[in-house]
């Protein structure tokens, strides 16, 4: 991980790139990506080599970081048929798993013909399968499951030891060329540390055993969930101890050789957060400083959309940038945002050295922002790498505007010639 002494972090650096996209902009850093996936895979791999890292793609799917995937024989976890499309640019059929709650009867029929892992999650997907099987001579399915005795209840997949389940298993023998072949779950509970991945290995494997000899289990599947390397400022927000990767690694490595089914039972894990969380921090300049009733106030060329889109409650970790050496005089600065609404709220507490010019970093921002972006006044930022080297432009009018429909077919022909101009920007 990059530290403040990094070249990448002095005004010189932040200031040519800020001219040269024209604004805030993420830094990414591929080499955390790499560092964090073949971590844990490795680790992973070293108690048992049957074991798969399959990146969740909803984190981020930026084409570098799913190009760096697919440089390391990665495998992808997608959620929606538009991931998926993401995903097939780069990583081979056979290596993604299809979760997600709405899987449609033509999403179902790429998916399976490309020979990829799909999970399903619904009796309504189950009959979208039974429409598909006279395509199909072999349909090697998944199935996403819930366990009430989970800490935390979920909304998707089927309730084991409930109706629903024992209903989905009794569709499934009905329908010609069907095999089970993979369990999933994703219920998560972070504040049991290593033992809420743990309680989803044993639970997946005991469920397994049961369906023997009806269904000889292939994959385990336990989600994600995560929590990856982070600054000791967020580490110290969470309100119980955070594991290191390693410490995942070894705690479910070990609990699946213990609870496996047989001994070619694959694992796979799909973590998202922890493997792009520390490869991005956001730059944005100080637009304008002044002193307010309660203090002093700087406004920044971003916003909480770029910041915080999720509405985490754990508080950023900042830092500034300065424009120039001079005499500190370090205030407590109330950060805000570039929208028209009073709660573009960055940061309640920035103690700095602030003037217009200077920039601020916001680190830990790469998962859960650039994808979460809304196009809300000002869409989502540029990045680039710690070369400078542009990934993604800024998105502008062009890109926000692309999908729709123009001009709109209930206006007077006398209005098309007009209603064209305002939309090139040529009025």
């Amino acid at each position: 991980m990059r530290t403040k002494a990094d070249p990448v972090y002095e005004h010189a650096f932040l200031e040519r790139v800020s001219r040269e996209v024209g604004g805030a902009f993420y830094l990414f850093d591929e080499a955390a990506f790499y560092s964090n996936y073949l971590g844990l895979r490795d680790r992973l791999r070293w108690h048992w080599p049957g074991i798969e890292v399959a990146y969740a793609l909803k984190a981020n799917y930026m084409p570098p970081i799913l190009h760096a995937l697919a440089s390391m024989q990665g495998s992808a976890e997608v959620v929606s048929r538009f991931e998926y499309e993401v995903a097939r640019q780069a990583i081979p059929e056979s290596r993604i798993t299809f979760n997600g709650p709405v899987k449609r009867l033509e999403d179902l029929r790429v998916a399976l013909g490309a020979g990829s892992q799909v999970n399903l999650d619904s009796l309504s997907e189950i009959e979208c399968l039974r429409e598909l099987s006279g395509e199909f001579g072999r349909l090697r399915i998944g199935l996403r499951l819930c366990f009430a005795s989970s800490q935390l209840s979920s909304r998707f997949g089927f309730e084991v030891d409930g109706a629903e389940l024992e209903q989905a298993l009794k569709e499934l023998a009905t329908i010609k060329g069907v095999e089970l072949v993979s369990l999933h779950s994703h219920a998560t509970c972070r504040s049991l540390g290593v033992e809420d991945p743990v309680n989803r290995v044993r639970q997946l494997c005991e469920f397994s055993r049961s369906l023997l000899p009806d269904h000889p289990i292939e994959t385990i599947n336990i989600g994600g969930g995560l929590l990856g390397e982070m600054p000791p400022f967020l580490k110290a927000q969470f309100p119980f101890p955070v594991p290191t990767l390693r410490e995942y690694a070894d705690a479910i490595g070990t609990a699946f050789l213990r609870y496996r089914p047989s001994a070619v039972t694959r694992l796979v894990v799909e973590p998202g957060v922890s493997m792009v969380g520390n490869t991005m921090c956001l730059v944005a300049r100080v637009m304008e400083v002044r002193q307010r009733r309660h203090g002093w106030q700087a406004l920044l060329d971003t916003s909480i959309n770029s910041v915080n889109p999720t509405r985490s409650t754990v508080q950023p970790a900042l830092h500034a940038v300065c424009s120039r050496r001079r005499k500190p005089d370090r205030r407590l600065f109330r950060l805000v945002g570039h929208t028209c609404m009073e709660h573009d709220v960055i940061s309640e507490a920035l103690m700095a050295d602030l003037e217009p010019g200077d920039f601020v970093i916001v680190e830990n921002r790469g998962a859960y922002s650039l994808n979460y972006t809304p196009p809300f006044i000002v869409p989502a930022p540029a990045v680039v790498n710690h070369k400078g080297q542009v990934l993604k432009r800024a998105d502008g009018p062009e890109q926000v505007l692309a999908s729709y429909c123009q001009p709109p077919l209930d206006l007077p022909e006398e209005c098309h010639h007009e209603h064209s101009l305002h939309l090139c920007g040529k009025a």
